[in-house]
C-alpha cells in the first residue's frame, strides 16, 4: 500500500510528536525517580516507581480530558511537582527532588534519539515534506531538541503545549501546528504513539494521523508503524519491505 491508500496522498506537512516517537528518557524515568529519592536515604523499587508514575500520569490525562486543557509553563510546572510527590511518596525533602528531576529531563544529556530518527528525518526532507515537533512537554524541550544533533534543526519551529496554551488533543493545538507549518489540516499528518493525543484528537481536529508502535502493543491496524522509518518510507514512497502494522 502506497500514500494515497494509506489516505496520505494530499500530505505536505508532518507534525511528530517528541516523547515516545522521537526522543526516549536515559536512564528510564523510573531509575532517575528511584536516584533522586536514593539521594534522600529513601530506597524505592524501579518497577514499583514505573507503574506509579504511569498510573498518575495517566490519571492527570484524564482528568486534562474532562476540563478545558488549557496549559502554560506555570501549570506544566505544577503538573510535574504534583506528579513527583504522588510517585516519590514520604521523602524528607519533596521540593528538592521535583526541582533535580525537572532540571535532570531539561537537559539533552538525559535523552537519546531512537536510532531510526536521524534517517527518517532525512527520508521526510527528501519528499519536501515540512516538518514540525508537536509536544505536551513545556518550554525545557526546546534545550532538550537543541542539544541533540539529529533534532536541533527542529528545535526553533517546535510547536509546545505550553506556549500554545492548550496540551492535546484539544483541537486548538492541532491548529496551531497547522499555522507554524502554514499548511490546511487536511494537508497535515500526526505522527506519534498515543492513540488519543496523537491520533484521535488530530483526527477530530482535521489532520491525518498514524501512529508509530515501538513496543509492539498496539493490535495491527492500518495506520500503525513498527517505527518511525517504515512510516517515512511510505511517505517518501521508497518503503521496500517496510511492514505497516508488523510488531517487534
Amino acid at each position: 500500500m502506497g500514500r494515497k491508500e494509506r489516505g496520505f496522498e494530499g500530505v505536505r506537512g508532518v507534525v511528530l510528536d517528541a516523547v515516545g516517537t522521537l526522543i526516549d528518557p536515559r536512564p528510564s524515568v523510573a531509575e532517575a525517580y528511584a536516584e533522586a529519592a536514593r539521594r534522600q536515604g529513601v530506597v524505592f523499587d524501579p518497577g514499583e516507581v514505573r507503574l506509579r508514575f504511569s498510573e498518575h500520569v495517566r490519571r492527570d490525562e484524564v482528568d486534562d480530558l474532562r476540563g478545558p486543557m488549557i496549559t502554560d509553563e506555570e501549570i506544566e510546572h505544577r503538573r510535574w511537582r504534583r506528579i513527583v510527590e504522588a510517585v516519590l511518596p514520604g521523602l524528607p525533602e519533596p521540593d528538592r527532588a521535583f526541582l533535580e528531576l525537572w532540571e535532570h529531563f531539561g537537559r539533552p544529556e538525559a535523552w537519546r534519539c531512537f536510532e531510526d530518527v536521524a534517517p527518517a528525518v532525512r527520508l521526510l526532507r527528501g519528499a519536501g515534506l515540512a516538518i514540525r515537533v508537536g509536544s505536551n512537554f513545556d518550554g525545557r524541550l526546546r534545550k532538550v531538541l537543541l542539544g541533540l544533533p539529529e533534532l536541533a534543526e527542529l528545535a526553533d519551529s517546535a510547536v509546545i503545549s505550553s506556549e500554545v496554551g492548550y496540551r492535546k488533543p484539544h483541537p486548538s493545538f492541532y491548529l496551531a501546528a497547522c499555522e507554524r507549518l502554514e499548511l490546511p489540516p487536511g494537508r497535515v499528518l500526526s505522527i506519534g504513539d498515543d492513540p488519543e493525543n496523537d491520533e484521535a484528537g488530530a483526527l477530530r481536529a482535521g489532520l491525518a494521523a498514524a501512529l508509530i508502535d515501538r513496543s509492539g502493543r498496539m493490535e495491527p491496524r492500518p495506520g500503525v508503524f513498527r517505527d518511525l522509518l517504515a512510516l517515512a518510507s511510505v511517505l517518501a514512497g521508497t518503503e521496500g519491505g517496510s511492514r505497516e502494522g508488523s510488531q517487534r
